[in-house]
């Protein structure tokens, strides 16, 4: 066979890997009837995770002011840095040395995996964290403004897809994707004002008649893909 022949022919692995990301992406579900009601999303899935798991992890201490809904020894905090986030573990997500696999029933990782400097890997470490059966809620954004701060205290380094959260949860037995918000109020929610001014005091009705508007003036349809991110609730 001439040097020409092996390089027209497929690669028998590249194939192969981009046959499992359509197949990841063609399994993974996705939601929209959260869209503008995000409060009430993490409201039903972490009273479910207080409800079932006899331990869950709380990477960067992501439950905020819903930590209340966990029985104090039913959960644990976890964060990198204990200079400014107090947390019960001091580790790295990305290569963490302390944490024994197989551990946790459940896991929360909110707005973090953004700032992290490895987000396969930590995908890899959440899912040898969890016993079989476990769940995960994660948060990704995908149309989001740039938000690391001048000094780098933290990065901002990621932003993810639909497709590029099937591919990140694709050893996960059961994935489903809930959107937030739609096209045309996530090109306001770029801006820091939208966020931090309007849906902090009207919440994200404005959004809801944003798009509703949009679709309305433009008179067709735009991608349902088109948001500002995703929360991912995955069963290992």
């Amino acid at each position: 066979m001439s040097g020409d022949d092996r390089r027209n022919r497929p690669n028998p692995a590249t194939a192969a890997a981009i046959a499992r990301h359509v197949e990841a992406i063609r399994r993974t579900l996705v939601d929209h009837s959260y869209a503008y009601d995000s409060a009430g999303l993490l409201n039903e899935k972490l009273e479910f995770m207080a409800a079932n798991c006899n331990l869950v992890l709380d990477i960067g201490q992501s439950t905020r002011e819903r930590f209340g809904l966990f029985q104090r020894d039913r959960i644990e905090t976890m964060n990198v840095n204990l200079e400014t986030h107090p947390a019960d573990i001091i580790d790295d997500i990305c290569a963490p040395s302390s944490l024994r696999p197989g551990s946790y029933d459940g896991i929360v990782c909110l707005s973090v995996l953004e700032h992290v400097y490895d987000p396969f890997a930590a995908i890899e470490n959440i899912h040898a964290l969890l016993k079989p059966g476990g769940y995960l809620l994660l948060h990704l954004p995908f149309l989001f403004r740039y938000h690391a701060p001048p000094d780098l205290s933290f990065t901002d380094g990621y932003r993810f897809s639909r497709d590029g959260v099937a591919w990140l949860l694709r050893d996960f037995a059961e994935v489903r994707l809930y959107s937030i918000r739609g096209p045309y109020s996530s090109i306001f929610n770029l801006h820091r004002f939208w966020k931090k001014g309007v849906e902090k005091h009207l919440g994200m009705k404005p959004a809801r008649w944003l798009d509703r508007f949009g679709l309305l003036l433009f008179r067709r349809p735009t991608s349902e893909l088109q948001v500002s991110g995703y929360y991912a609730w995955a069963r290992k």
